[in-house]
Parts: C-alpha cells; sequence; structure tokens
C-alpha cells in the first residue's frame, strides 16, 4: 500500500508539473497544434481551461478547413473569435476552401482583429481552389509589423497613407488596384520586401528608406518603377527574377539594374537570371558595371546558360567588377535539345579570363551538365582563388551515371590546393 501511495504521488508530482507551466509555454505549445486539439487541452486541467482563449498567435492553416464542411469551418473560427479574450498579436488564415460568397465573413474577421491589438498578419488563397479576396479598408488602418498576402486584391482607400510600423512585406500574385490617389506606399520602417508574381505594379510608388532586402519574382520588371528604390542606400540584399519571357527593353533596364546597384552602397547580396544576365555584357553596361561591385559578397545566377556565349561573357564581366566575392552560386538552366556549345577556343581567343578572387570561399553549382564549357569555368576559378575552402558540384539528374563518373573523375584532376570540402552528387531537384 506505501509503495501504490507512493506512485500515486509521483504521477501527482509530475502532472502538477505540467500544469504549472508558465502560461507563454503553454501557449507555444499550442500554436503546434490545430484550433480544436488547443481547446481541448483544457480538459487536461483546470488550470489549462481558458488558456486557448488568451493565446496571443492563431493559426487557421488549409488541413483544418479541409477536414470539415464550410459551414461548420465558419462557424468554428466564429467561436473561436468570439470567445478569444486579450490581444490576438499573430493571426493566420488560409481561405482557399471558403467560398468566395462567404468573403464577407471573412471581412468581419478582419474588423474584429483590427480592433484587437494585431501586428502580424497572413491570408492565404490558392489561385487553383479561389477567386483573389479582396482586402478589406479594416486591414489598411492597423498597425502592421509584418503582413504576407497570396492571392489577395490590394486596393486602399483614399485615405490610406502606408503601413508606418510595418518591418516586412510579402506580396505573392498580388493584383494591385491604384489610382493617382493611392499609389503612394509609405513604409518608413519597413526592412524586407518580396513581389511574387504580382500585377498592376505600374503606378506604385513606394517610400521605404530602411529596407534591407528587396526581392522581385516573376514579375512583369518592365511596370514597377525601380527609380524610389534608389533611396534605399542601406539595401544589402537584391534579387529579381523576370518572367519567363525576354524583356523588350531588356538593355535598357539592364543599364537601369547598374544605376540601382551604383545607389546601394551597403549591398552585399545580388542575386540575378539569365534574363539581366544576358545583357550585362554589352559595351555600354560592362564599362557602368566596373567598379559598382567591390563590396558584394554573395552573388547568385539563376536560369543560367553556359551554351551562351552572352551569358559565359556576361558572367566573367561582372567575376571581374567583384573582387570581393566570397560566395558564388550558379543554378543551371536545362539543356535544350538542339542547343550547342559555346566555342571554348574562340572564349580564350576573346580573353575572357575570370581575375583574381583572394576572399572567394564558397562555390555551388547545380544542374550541372559537365560540358567543355562549365569544367573550364570550374577550372579557372579554382586556379583563380587560392582560399576557396568548399566545392560543391550538384550533377544534374537528367545526366547518365556513367557520364556523372566521368565528370566527377575530371574535376578531382583540377588543382585545388586550399580546399576542404569538396562534394559532388546528383541533385535531387
Amino acid at each position: 500500500m506505501t509503495d501504490t501511495y507512493k506512485g500515486v504521488e509521483d504521477g501527482r508530482d509530475k502532472l502538477d508539473r505540467l500544469t504549472d507551466l508558465p502560461i507563454n509555454v503553454i501557449h507555444q505549445i499550442q500554436e503546434y497544434m490545430a484550433v480544436e486539439d488547443a481547446t481541448r487541452m483544457s480538459v487536461l486541467s483546470s488550470k489549462w481551461r481558458h488558456v486557448w482563449a488568451s493565446n496571443p498567435k492563431l493559426i487557421i492553416s488549409v488541413d483544418f478547413c479541409i477536414t470539415r464542411k464550410q459551414l461548420g469551418t465558419l462557424d468554428i473560427i466564429n467561436r473561436v473569435l468570439l470567445q478569444h479574450y486579450g490581444p490576438i498579436k499573430t493571426f493566420l488564415l488560409d481561405i482557399s476552401m471558403i467560398h468566395p460568397s462567404e468573403h464577407s465573413v471573412i471581412d468581419l474577421w478582419m474588423l474584429h482583429l483590427s480592433r484587437n491589438g494585431l501586428v502580424e498578419l497572413t491570408l492565404r488563397c490558392l489561385e487553383y481552389l479561389n477567386t483573389p479576396y479582396k482586402l478589406p479598408s479594416s486591414v489598411y488602418g492597423v498597425e502592421l509589423e509584418h503582413l504576407s498576402l497570396s492571392n489577395c486584391i490590394f486596393r486602399p482607400p483614399c485615405s490610406f497613407r502606408g503601413f508606418h510600423k510595418l518591418k516586412s512585406l510579402t506580396l505573392s500574385r498580388v493584383a494591385f488596384q491604384l489610382d493617382v490617389a493611392t499609389s503612394f506606399l509609405c513604409v518608413p520602417n519597413l526592412k524586407n520586401l518580396m513581389f511574387v508574381k504580382c500585377i498592376g505594379l505600374t503606378h506604385l510608388n513606394i517610400y521605404a528608406p530602411e529596407l534591407l532586402t528587396l526581392k522581385v519574382v516573376r514579375c512583369d520588371i518592365e511596370t514597377i518603377k525601380l527609380g524610389p528604390f534608389m533611396d534605399c542606400r542601406k539595401l544589402q540584399c537584391f534579387a529579381v527574377i523576370s518572367r519567363d519571357e525576354v524583356p523588350q527593353n531588356g538593355q535598357h533596364e539592364a543599364i537601369n539594374l547598374i544605376k540601382l546597384l551604383s545607389s546601394w552602397p551597403e549591398l552585399r547580396k545580388l542575386l540575378l537570371d539569365r534574363y539581366f544576365i544576358k545583357f550585362l555584357s554589352s559595351g555600354n553596361v560592362a564599362g557602368l558595371l566596373s567598379t559598382r561591385l567591390n563590396d558584394l559578397h554573395d552573388l547568385a545566377f539563376c536560369d543560367y546558360d553556359f551554351n551562351d556565349e552572352d551569358q559565359v561573357c556576361s558572367l566573367l564581366c561582372v567575376l571581374r567588377s567583384s573582387p570581393n566575392l566570397k560566395s558564388l552560386v550558379l543554378v543551371l538552366s536545362h539543356i535544350k535539345k538542339g542547343s550547342g556549345e559555346v566555342d571554348v577556343n574562340h572564349l580564350e581567343g576573346q580573353g575572357c579570363s575570370i581575375g583574381e578572387f583572394n576572399n572567394l570561399q564558397a562555390l555551388r553549382i547545380c544542374f550541372f551538365h559537365g560540358s567543355r564549357v562549365e569544367l573550364l569555368f570550374v577550372r579557372l576559378l579554382l586556379a583563380s582563388a587560392p582560399f576557396l575552402r568548399e566545392m560543391i558540384i550538384e550533377v544534374d539528374k537528367k545526366v547518365s551515371e556513367s557520364h556523372a563518373t566521368k565528370i566527377s573523375e575530371k574535376l578531382m584532376q583540377f588543382p585545388r590546393p586550399a580546399l576542404t570540402q569538396v562534394i559532388y552528387h546528383r541533385s535531387s531537384l
């Protein structure tokens, strides 16, 4: 009996240690649960009965909506919001499974949240499952610090003066519907900005003097006003990946890009796709580029093609303009049928040398095919980077096993005195 009593007491002690957890720890545990599971925790302890209702972070994912009918989903979310007390600082909602006829209900949720201390808002809406959700006017009056929108319509009211406390803004498949009165977006404390497949950017004029990171992915770059970003003197990271088609005024846009680079003295990371790379080797652009990238540390080229002579010369031009480069990443494009190789002898005859890279420490090449130009580039870079410490070569999975073996054998023959880590493997993408 004594042993049994001690066992019961020990069990109670362990339970007490759980029930006495600080409320912020319980909230963190509930963040990894579905909303319904978090509410069910209240039956485990009387002390936990109302803890879920005070959690400042509510996450309603698409999995939550899929497992129940539409009306049931709306009813549960309504109950959660009505029974919640205290501020809701973070709110994530996936509205992909909510019918467009019920978007007015979401408007009411946004109005409720705008009055409850909201600082971080994420609205997700899968394009193939639902029509775009028009952001209600109540959201534009919230002092948000983080905003992420997917498949939404951004049409602010005339009284909108910007998000003055916003620190990060991520916009994916967002359609801007702006006029002269609403085209100015003032975000004086914004640090990170990302556009992904957005439209209607022609009239957007952004003021973001504290911006550190700017990413433009699959947008119509010709319609974006890049001029205002010249005032972002603190920018450290810039990435641009255009749409699949070649820009009509590619060389003009490349010159504008160089002007932007010259206005960002703190720039350390740069990512470009092949449509911008292609125009960087022309005489005018190359001359402007020569002194713009002296302090660049990390350089990445996406969808790069070693079978395009213009791109090869552009790469060499950029490298010669980046003497302090520390990391280089090349994501190669897939080889198209019928495409020919660049004449290696011709390139060497044109004096396309690399230069000296005494600061380069890491090299990574994805979708490596083992062409003569690719192998020549690796050999020249190894000879020009005496302090290179890490080299990762990911061979394209479409390359046969026998050819991949030959590629690794050739790479192993290149001199690499300072390398401490060399990795060759098949790409998993």
